[in-house]
């Protein structure tokens, strides 16, 4: 007697919308026409948006069929109407991770570099793969990679836009849906998939400690002091939802730091920043703690559990400070003295690295002294927001930006040179998260207790 063939995908018994937070089964899932003519949903603004339908018909490969008979394959939110990737209907963890902080504090940059670096540095030291099972869901970070990354001319001067606040509705932001009567902007959601390659110590269990991982891009406005904190806000409620959070804080937007880098650095931040008074960036922090504890209904005083890592951005600018270069965050495989956190051997492989916690440690030590020296109001909001706090420098471009005229208008503008684009240690934030979310993923060194 044969045995009862398995389903080619295990499905998760509930799927989480990443846009409107509602769960459903996987056949309540409704279906994107495919079909020309069938464009106008009722729940959706863009006017040129597929119908989406709960089917009666099906091909024999499993394509839903529209009333035009078109195959559909690509799913959407029962409730509000967005697309919802198949990857998060697999039976496999996902990962919410936010990126917030003030505006200009460098937040795309940090996101496209992290990114970038992420899918070169993974593969090589870790023997992890980090793909994109949606394409379509990250042609933002796409083309700011492309922007930064991929241009052929070195002497290229290139910058990201800004993102917009949620007021100013830009699709590559943001999508827009009526459900609920009124229409509702969400941030959109950016997909990412890791999981361990062959030469892993955990390689032959891959669909074990696979991920999905979901990030968001928020604009700094929506933190500002007088902001809307509405417990209903959708920023809110991913921010409150995440797995864990990056907060961008910008050493060149606070006057201690300007002061002290003044006559030490070349950056033309600092002469420009010096001019400018701003809001501190503990009120970032501080408005995103309330509005997030009101919705989980937390104690102001009382710190999440949810991991943070604050991500002290432009390292290049005001390295000086901390006295040296950074040390390397993972340590190269030395026979049997190095381990991965199951077990497994390290030197397996001859590209398998480890994570140096040690390092990251250290470093945030330093890290969090020298906040206390020049910004303690950051350090006292970062505490009071999590119990789970990790200070780490970075360089989204391990360079400095220079003033060019703007070819429109020619004002002097912040641009970079595309051949010095060189990040470092942009890359960590996220490593950092996975190894704490998932032990076993990332191959860590061995901790060698002191005779």
């Amino acid at each position: 007697m044969n045995a009862p063939q398995q389903p080619p995908i295990d499905l998760v018994p509930e799927v989480c919308c990443s846009y409107c937070w509602h769960t459903f089964r996987p056949e309540e899932a409704l279906y994107i026409a495919s079909h020309e003519d069938l464009i106008g949903d009722p729940f959706l603004v863009e006017p040129n948006e597929r119908r989406r339908f709960l089917p009666t018909r099906f091909r024999p490969d499993g394509a839903a069929v529209d009333e035009r008979k078109g195959d559909c394959r690509d799913l959407a939110c029962p409730q509000c109407h967005l697309p919802v990737p198949r990857v998060l209907l697999e039976r496999r963890p996902t990962l919410f991770f936010s990126i917030f902080g003030s505006p200009a504090a460098g937040k795309s940059y940090a996101l496209t570099s992290m990114m970038h670096q992420s899918k070169r540095v993974m593969p090589q030291r870790f023997s992890l793969g980090l793909t994109e099972p949606h394409p379509a869901s990250n042609k933002l970070i796409q083309r700011f990679e492309n922007i930064l990354f991929n241009n052929p001319d070195p002497d290229a001067m290139v910058a990201l836009p800004k993102t917009p606040p949620r007021e100013v509705r830009i699709e590559e932001w943001y999508r827009a849906s009526r459900w609920s009567g009124t229409e509702t902007l969400y941030p959109r959601p950016m997909y990412f998939q890791v999981a361990p390659l062959p030469h892993h110590p955990n390689g032959v269990e891959a669909a074990r400690y696979a991920r999905t991982v979901c990030l968001y891009d928020n604009a700094g406005e929506d933190f500002a002091a007088g902001s809307n904190d509405s417990q209903d806000s959708p920023v809110t409620q991913l921010m409150a939802r995440s797995s864990g959070l990056f907060f961008v804080f910008d050493p060149m937007q606070e006057p201690a730091f300007l002061r002290a880098c003044r006559g030490h650095s070349a950056d033309p931040q600092i002469e420009r920043n010096m001019t400018e008074p701003r809001d501190p960036q503990a009120t970032i922090l501080n408005t995103a703690d309330q509005n997030i504890k009101k919705f989980l209904q937390r104690p102001i005083a009382e710190p999440l559990d949810t991991p943070l890592v604050v991500i002290v951005a432009k390292h290049d600018a005001w390295g000086h400070l901390l006295g040296g270069d950074l040390p390397n965050f993972f340590v190269e495989p030395q026979g049997e003295r190095h381990q991965a956190q199951n077990g497994g051997t390290l030197g397996q492989s001859p590209a398998l690295c480890g994570l140096r916690v040690s390092a990251v440690e250290e470093v945030s030590r330093r890290i969090h002294e020298l906040l206390l020296e020049h910004d303690p109001s950051l350090v006292a909001a970062a505490q009071r927001f999590s119990r789970n706090i990790y200070f780490v420098p970075a360089s989204a471009t391990g360079c400095s930006p220079m003033l060019v005229p703007d070819e429109e208008s020619g004002e002097l503008v912040l641009k970079f040179r595309a051949g010095s684009i060189a990040p470092y240690w942009i890359e960590l934030p996220l490593i950092w998260m996975l190894a704490r979310h998932v032990p076993g993923l990332v191959p860590v060194e061995k901790r060698v207790s002191p005779a």
